[in-house]
């Protein structure tokens, strides 16, 4: 749909009747639709003496400018786009591609081994109902049952926005009127609620009747632990595949969905592909595990599926029926229909701790055995966490004897700053003095080296200017962790305490990153970093070991196969992922090799040859 319609919608208004009016009458307008008997669309037609035929004629005019044909999908499309920004950021509400939700649909119909004419079929969280459109098209073709009778008895759905429902029995009503049947009632099997706790057995006879359903399709909504609000988060917690972490709303839709399968029922969802790997994961990859689920995924990698979000995602199958493997295979979208073949990968050979991984297998395992655990070596950590990093970190425009100055009329004390770097630079350049910035640091250190916050009388009497300038900031502080931010100790304090212990030297290198990534040793205490990562130690020896195994092969073959894809072949370095990659117990004259080596050919020649691969 060109963006000239989608900036329209976009000034139209955020009235909801307004807009489903326009969206109707247009579609009927441009498709010679002029007779309808049907209730619901006929409340949504714009006549010719009212104030918004006017706005009516010009959108039309608009869209036959650039989309003669206008086609429902189209239609669907704008009906998604129009959800508020807010809701999509809180509810997860994303438009599922046609050729996603087609793959979907037909894997799920040719899974079915049953009378289809009989099935029941549903969206746990449907949105404006694309999937229930496909579905139905399907049941149309394949059993040419009415549209009437197929709402009636086969297709279900939920979602927790009214104006969602009541879009989808638009969407539906109006699919039904274009194929020529207009009742002037569809009975819907459409309920608003919020799946974590909506009992389908209890609220649908038909469902109570019949034990469950043969089919749930969908799009899991895409929302994160951080912008859930409490009731959902104190909802996610009655479900045994939300135990670990801070799990992403779209987790308990697995279990959820599986749990109202009918015996050999089958469920297709497009969902974050985080699952397979994350900390997060850990109890629903325990679901699948204990319950050996019958489980087919499609993983995408870095590929986008989705042009409004930067979401890695996946399809997944799952049968109400066990088996002792999960079936796998990395691919790209325009392979869906090509044919490809599942990798079996046992559920007793995958690991729920540290994540499902399914390539090169057999030699993380070995390059895992080598030697002692990166872990029980490295003091890994993640950067500073201020969780306001624009109050405290800044890049001086000049100095004077005593001061920093932020701007012109903003002056910090020198005494109360440290040098920061962002690690993440590292990708680019280990030429770390280029990016070295200014960090506000409110901390000293005690005859046994911890850390501890300034007191707020001492901050002030000690560093005026800073405290002038801080006690400024103090509201917006304050709204850091979602309010919680006004009762730490000191309002002050960093968001986080982590990674403000002071080290010898410091191995920095960036949490994302490619092939031939950056790393650099500094041997400056006083020396902070964040967003990146950092290795910590008081043998120097050891981290430049580390940072030459860094460059190798070896290492990067293990961290692309267990570790977490994005996009442009970049992978996490987060200490989970490296955790436990086999450091080698190298021999006094190895050590000299590896540390004086510098041609990287050769250097994973002998790498190569020490790991065995």
């Amino acid at each position: 749909m060109n963006q000239s319609i989608f900036n329209y919608l976009k000034n139209y208004g955020t009235d909801i009747y307004s807009i489903n009016r326009l969206l109707v009458s247009s579609y009927l307008r441009i498709h010679t639709i002029d007779s309808v008997k049907n209730y619901k669309i006929n409340s949504y037609i714009i006549k010719e003496d009212e104030l918004e035929y006017s706005q009516l004629v010009q959108f039309i005019g608009l869209i036959k400018q650039v989309d003669r044909d206008f086609t429902f999908e189209e239609l669907l499309e704008l009906f998604e786009f129009v959800i508020s920004p807010s809701d999509k950021l809180i509810n997860g509400a994303i438009y599922t591609p046609s050729d996603i939700r087609g793959y979907i649909t037909k894997e799920c119909f040719l899974s079915h081994k049953a009378d289809i004419s009989n099935a029941k079929i549903v969206d746990i969280s449907c949105g404006c109902g694309g999937f229930l459109i496909d579905a139905t098209k399907m049941l149309k073709e394949t059993t040419n049952k009415s549209y009437k009778q197929i709402y009636k008895e086969n297709i279900f759905g939920i979602d927790i926005q009214a104006y969602s429902i009541e879009r989808t029995e638009i969407l539906l009503s109006l699919l039904a009127i274009e194929k020529g049947e207009d009742e002037k009632v569809f009975e819907f099997n459409l309920y608003i609620g919020n799946s974590l706790e909506f009992d389908w057995r209890y609220e649908n006879e038909q469902i109570k009747k019949s034990g469950g359903f043969d089919i749930i399709l969908g799009n899991p909504p895409y929302v994160c632990s951080r912008n859930m609000d409490d009731k959902t988060k104190s909802l996610m917690t009655e479900w045994s595949t939300c135990t670990t972490g801070h799990p992403d709303l779209y987790i308990p839709f697995f279990q959820i969905g599986f749990e109202l399968l009918k015996p050999n029922g089958v469920l297709g969802y497009i969902t974050v592909n985080s699952f397979i790997q994350s900390l997060n994961g850990r109890a629903v990859r325990t679901y699948f595990q204990d319950k050996k689920v019958d489980l087919k995924i499609i993983d995408f990698g870095n590929e986008q599926i989705f042009k409004s979000r930067m979401t890695y995602t996946s399809i997944c199958f799952l049968t109400n029926k066990q088996s002792y493997y999960i079936q796998y295979i990395p691919l790209k979208r325009d392979q869906l229909e090509q044919d490809f073949q599942y990798q079996k990968h046992y559920y007793d050979e995958l690991s729920i701790e540290n994540g499902w991984y399914f390539k090169n297998r057999d030699l993380v395992k070995n390059i895992e055995s080598i030697g002692i655990q990166f872990g029980d070596i490295y003091n890994t950590k993640s950067g500073i966490a201020t969780l306001k990093n624009h109050v405290y970190i800044f890049k001086p425009i000049k100095e004077s004897e005593e001061y920093y100055f932020i701007d012109e009329n903003t002056m910090i004390e020198k005494q109360v700053c440290k040098n920061i770097i962002n690690s993440n630079l590292l990708v680019k350049t280990n030429q770390i003095d280029s990016f070295i910035e200014k960090i506000i640091f409110p901390y000293a250190y005690d005859e046994n080296n911890k850390v501890y916050v300034i007191a707020e009388n001492e901050l002030q009497k000690k560093y005026p200017k800073t405290y002038e300038y801080l006690l400024g900031k103090k509201e917006e502080l304050a709204i850091r962790d979602k309010g919680k931010g006004k009762d730490y100790l000191y309002w002050y304090a960093f968001g986080r305490n982590q990674s403000l212990e002071k080290s010898k030297y410091k191995l920095l290198f960036p949490q994302l990153a490619r092939k031939g990534f950056q790393s650099c040793i500094s041997d400056d205490e006083d020396l902070y970093f964040y967003n990146g990562m950092g290795a910590l130690s008081d043998n120097l020896e050891e981290l430049q070991i580390l940072q030459k195994i860094f460059m190798t092969d070896v290492f990067w073959t293990y961290v692309s196969s267990i570790s977490k894809h994005y996009a442009s072949n970049y992978f996490s370095l987060g200490r989970n992922f490296i955790k436990y990659f086999g450091i080698y117990e190298f021999t006094k004259e190895e050590k000299k090799y590896l540390l004086e080596e510098k041609n990287i050919s050769r250097l994973n020649d002998f790498m190569n040859k020490l790991y065995n691969v």
